[in-house]
């Protein structure tokens, strides 16, 4: 299958790039990322441009358009920034015959629904972008939106920008936004091979938040994720959805969320999950993760010394057998040493070496035992 993209309207905008290639991460070469200028001519007043993009795909064995079933066209980096008090600059987004518009719920979606338009023969959904920047050509779920189809060849869709001056001095126009947008559908062969295959499924305490971070081996028609919280480990609520990740290898990705939800100041332990979704809706399910928040009375471990140079000292009670293992993590939530070790009931130690070639700073040691996190107690390296 391949794709015919076409420009069908200007609007008070021109295009730059119609693919700006991402030297930096080759991974987001795979997404539709068109750089539009502004119309500059009317520098002191409100204005606003709109460039109406259609996509096409065909087959390759037949070069004939190719109905694709449960297509999603995803528009991410939608953001902008503010002008004086009451001006701004957004980047937009319109869609036209979806049959489901997805934004992020937690975090709050940035994107305005700016209600529903008319223009050259279809009816647009239109929806204006943060007026916060966000780094680079951001995947963050904020400022993403989903459109959902059931069953096409083609899809027509406008990328452009609001520009309201304001009250504050003559907006210095850019020269060029870049916009990202990226195409999914499902095409499961047959056997039902499971669309995402994970290397590691994680989750790190660190101070008042929980650092849930995995890696996949190979994705195929991924959609997105959700980030499933518990505190039973019954009544899972989402926490968080992510909707990219890092490119890691040829066919797997990194991806990281942040929970920092009050509720956890609360609760001694949380159990987390990620729900996969595919782009025709379908969901799997990780295993739960354990999560202790706070240490169970008599369980507290004392590390030393503090701060450390070549190796620490980790002491602790159990309540029984077992095994335990020791991790040396960083602040990114990045595991950077780990040590398993065979317990008994009652007291114990266990000494971790290796540190010596840590750079200076700080550090989380992490006590995980029979699979569970314990206690999280911070370090520093001299």
């Amino acid at each position: 299958m391949y794709a015919l993209v076409k420009i069908e309207n200007v609007d008070k905008a021109k295009v730059v790039n119609i693919d700006e290639r991402d030297l930096s991460n080759a991974g987001n070469d795979n997404r539709f990322q068109p750089q539009i200028a502004p119309d500059n001519t009317t520098l002191n007043g409100d204005r606003r441009g709109l460039i109406t993009f259609s996509m096409t795909f065909y087959s390759a064995a037949t070069n004939l358009p190719a109905p694709i079933t449960g297509l999603r066209f995803t528009h991410y980096d939608m953001d902008g920034f503010t002008n004086g008090t009451t001006g701004w600059y957004r980047e937009m987004g319109c869609v036209t015959n979806a049959t489901g518009i997805i934004t992020s719920s937690n975090p709050a979606t940035q994107l305005l629904n700016a209600g529903d338009y008319t223009a050259n023969g279809y009816l647009w959904k239109q929806y204006m972008g943060s007026t916060t920047e966000h780094g680079g050509v951001s995947s963050d779920p904020e400022v993403a939106l989903v459109a959902e189809y059931l069953a096409a060849s083609s899809v027509v869709f406008r990328m452009g920008y609001d520009f309201k001056k304001g009250n504050g001095s003559n907006l210095s126009s850019p020269s060029y936004r870049q916009y990202a947008a990226k195409f999914g559908c499902f095409s499961f062969v047959n056997g039902g091979t499971m669309p995402v295959m994970y290397s590691s499924f994680d989750a790190v305490v660190n101070d008042k938040s929980v650092l849930v971070k995995w890696i996949t081996a190979q994705e195929m028609n991924n959609s997105h994720f959700e980030v499933e919280r518990s505190f039973n480990n019954t009544d899972f609520t989402t926490a968080g959805i992510v909707l990219d990740g890092f490119a890691v290898n040829g066919t797997g990705k990194s991806y990281q969320f942040k929970d920092n939800s009050p509720a956890l100041q609360e609760q001694p332990v949380a159990y987390y999950r990620l729900k996969q979704i595919d782009v025709d809706g379908k969901a799997t399910y990780t295993k739960v993760l354990v999560v202790r928040l706070q240490a169970k009375p008599g369980i507290t471990m004392q590390v030393s010394p503090n701060p450390f140079a070549e190796s620490l000292n980790l002491r602790f009670n159990a309540a029984a057998s077992g095994t335990a293992e020791i991790r040396i993590v960083n602040n990114y939530g990045q595991t950077l040493l780990s040590k398993q070790a065979t317990i008994s009931k009652g007291f114990n130690t266990v000494q971790v070496d290796g540190l010596n070639g840590l750079t200076p700073g700080m550090y989380i040691a992490q006590l995980i035992m029979n699979g569970t996190v314990i206690d999280n107690q911070r370090v520093i390296k001299n």
